[in-house]
């Protein structure tokens, strides 16, 4: 996998080439979005959100592809204080249970004569 990165303003312009499809090796690559953010950001590039996305899939005899990211703007250290507010819980109490009946382990004795 090839990858060439330009800067071009305030995008930047990834180039990625991959080799083509070898039936005796039987390798694909899949190439989308997410693999090509991760492999820019692995080089110490800061990028930003996709402006042009692409697909490589070299069995489908498509080996090079094009994407522009945005630069990843540095965003301010001082931050507004919020206001908090502090919210006190109530206690929840157990629900009442019912006691549970037994049976008396006392046999009753008959009082026939």
């Amino acid at each position: 996998m090839d990858i060439k990165v330009e800067e071009q303003g305030d995008l930047l312009c990834v180039n990625v080439k991959v080799e083509p499809y070898n039936t005796k090796i039987k390798r694909k690559t899949i190439i989308n979005t997410s693999r090509c953010r991760r492999a820019v950001e692995a080089m110490g590039y800061e990028i930003g959100e996709a402006v042009q996305e692409a697909t490589i899939h070299n069995q489908n005899d498509i080996t090079q592809g094009t994407w522009f990211f945005k630069k990843k703007v540095e965003k301010p250290v001082d931050k507004p204080v919020e206001d908090v507010i502090i919210v006190v819980e109530k206690e929840v109490k157990p629900k009442p249970t019912r006691k549970k009946r037994t049976r008396s382990s006392i046999k009753k004795v008959s009082t026939e004569d």
